[in-house]
């Protein structure tokens, strides 16, 4: 085993899929590179070696067994065997020991469990997992009363010492997974005066649904409600609504009739107990009403996007007329030495990286290559290469050569140079623009505090029912469609395929919104193949990491 941090490849169709299982690998202070097929995974292997390698089972083009039939090859000719783990739906639970004798490592199903996917880890890359700061973070974000203390980039302490005293005296609300949760105090607040305003009327609606034995909306009524109410940290609350909601979609009319009244009871009390937070609502008029202006006079600013980076040594007149061309194209050059210590003091200066690999030993391009690699990566900056096609070569046998977006082989040509440099800095520039998100809920509580959440880096419209949605896609396109999957009238699934169906022409990412992490509602929400999906239940901070992730690995697509 290598000294430094083990590295782990993940192969993935589904973007959301590849950036769930980084964060929790993350988590441990292990990095990974994503790739979205087969044929990039077995691309980036002949030049690249791994510790672990996460295939998917389900890919277009190679799927995940044929992939490892050619993999199983290239560990012969490369004289190193690594283990590969094959992640698949529930359907296949009853084939593991098939994937097994086709070569897999072993076998985990989706969605991973966190602890699976650790125990996994500990045993084929022999580490002990980092106890020092996050431990395993469950995608349902539901924290046991030992997991407190993993509460992603929060100090839970001092947003808990800003919150009212008397918030601290109200029994039957767990306000550490409150917080965590939401993200801060002022969020939690938020939060809070929300499913207090909502408690009335989501309590007259299930006493409707259930006199008229509408159990199919009781069901949907109440799932909202065990969201709202694991969210604000009343897991009490939550569970019984889970009860409540398992009975409702079995046609349990007798469980639901006879526990309903004690559950409304328990929730009515909340009315009185979370009646200050009422004195509170002047604070919160952002996230009932209007978003605040958040635009920024930028005009002054440099524009990065329109900045390059040049790396290269041994200036000549290849090189002088590759930065005048770019110059006289507008764009603002930026030329340092082949140095890493130069090149990541200068690495938020721009936004596009141009490497000109040249060195006598192969090495010295691997250390640079490896770096701009996970700078480009991280920050989300368009990597090229230009110069002879020997030393192309080697840089693109490098790690790092996954995030290069395109080579320029000797003798360049200055207008394709130019045009496709305008091109990627059109990109980039769209990357940073404030995007669109439009989020289709028929809870308007849930609707409220997700609004709140993302309106300081989106422009945010919400939407109660299919039939509203596809009237605000007639006028505008958005960035990303944020989809509730269950719905009355028209679930989520119904109505994807009515969008999809009415813009053919159009491109619009579309993210489910479940409240359910069992198997088999995550295999139904993939077998309709949208862009991702995510949890209602996921904490702020991580819900606004998976949107900038989902942007920035759309963008990197783009400039392939």
């Amino acid at each position: 085993m290598n000294q430094q941090s083990p590295r782990v490849l993940i192969v993935d169709d589904l973007p959301i899929n590849r950036m769930v299982l980084s964060s929790m690998l993350k988590t441990q202070g292990i990095t990974s590179d994503q790739v979205e097929s087969g044929i990039e995974c077995l691309e980036i292997c002949k030049n690249k070696n791994y510790d672990l390698i996460l295939l998917d089972h389900r890919m277009p083009d190679l799927d995940g067994v044929d992939t490892l039939v050619e993999l199983k090859e290239l560990f012969k000719e490369k004289g190193k065997e690594t283990p590969v783990i094959c992640h698949t739906t529930i359907d296949a639970k009853d084939n593991v020991n098939l994937y097994k004798a086709a070569g897999f490592a072993d076998v985990i199903i989706k969605p991973v469990e966190p602890k699976e996917l650790f125990e996994i880890i500990m045993t084929y890359l022999d580490i002990e997992p980092d106890t020092s700061n996050n431990n395993y973070i469950d995608n349902s974000m539901s924290l046991t009363d030992s997991d407190n203390e993993n509460l992603d980039e929060i100090n839970v302490e001092t947003e808990l010492e800003k919150l009212p005293m008397w918030l601290k005296l109200v029994p039957h609300i767990d306000l550490v997974k409150g917080v965590s949760n939401c993200g801060s105090s002022d969020d939690y607040l938020e939060a809070l005066y929300i499913f207090h305003r909502s408690i009335e009327e989501k309590s007259d609606e299930l006493t409707s649904f259930l006199r008229s034995e509408n159990l199919t909306m009781y069901a949907l009524r109440i799932h909202s409600l065990k969201s709202m109410a694991l969210l604000v940290g009343a897991k009490k609350l939550g569970e019984t609504a889970a009860e409540l909601e398992e009975a409702a979609r079995n046609n349990d009319l007798a469980f639901v009739s006879n526990n309903t009244r004690d559950f409304l009871i328990r929730y009515r009390e909340f009315i009185n107990l979370l009646s200050p937070i009422e004195g509170e609502e002047s604070s919160f008029s952002s996230c009932v009403g209007e978003s605040a202006d958040n635009d920024v006079d930028t005009s002054s600013l440099p524009d990065y996007n329109k900045s390059i980076l040049f790396i290269q040594n041994k200036n000549g007149m290849l090189k002088k007329a590759i930065k005048n061309t770019l110059t006289d194209a507008g764009f603002s050059v930026i030329s340092i030495p082949d140095d890493p210590g130069v090149f990541i003091s200068h690495r938020n200066d721009a936004n596009i990286i141009i490497y000109y690999p040249e060195a006598s030993e192969t090495s010295h391009i691997g250390i640079t290559m490896n770096l701009l690699g996970e700078i480009c990566q991280d920050d989300s900056k368009i990597l090229c290469l230009v110069g002879n096609d020997t030393d192309i070569d080697k840089a693109m046998r490098s790690n790092g050569s996954h995030r290069v977006s395109k080579c320029f082989e000797r003798p360049i040509d200055s207008d394709n140079f130019i045009s496709d440099m305008n091109y990627f800095s059109n990109l980039l520039q769209d990357y940073h623009s404030r995007k669109s998100i439009f989020v289709v809920d028929d809870d308007n509580s849930y609707l409220s505090i997700l609004k709140h959440w993302l309106s300081a880096d989106y422009n945010v419209s919400t939407f109660n029912t299919g039939d509203d949605i596809l009237n605000g896609l007639s006028a505008i396109i958005p960035d990303l469609l944020l989809l509730d999957l269950e719905m009355p009238e028209m679930d989520g699934c119904e109505l994807m395929k009515k969008i999809r169906a009415t813009y053919p022409d159009k491109t619009i990412p579309i993210i489910f919104l479940t409240g359910k992490n069992d198997k088999d509602m995550v295999f139904h929400v993939l077998e309709n193949k949208p862009d991702g999906y995510l949890l209602k239940t996921t904490q702020k901070n991580d819900l606004l990491d998976a949107l900038h992730r989902f942007f920035a690995e759309s963008m990197f697509r783009m400039s392939l």
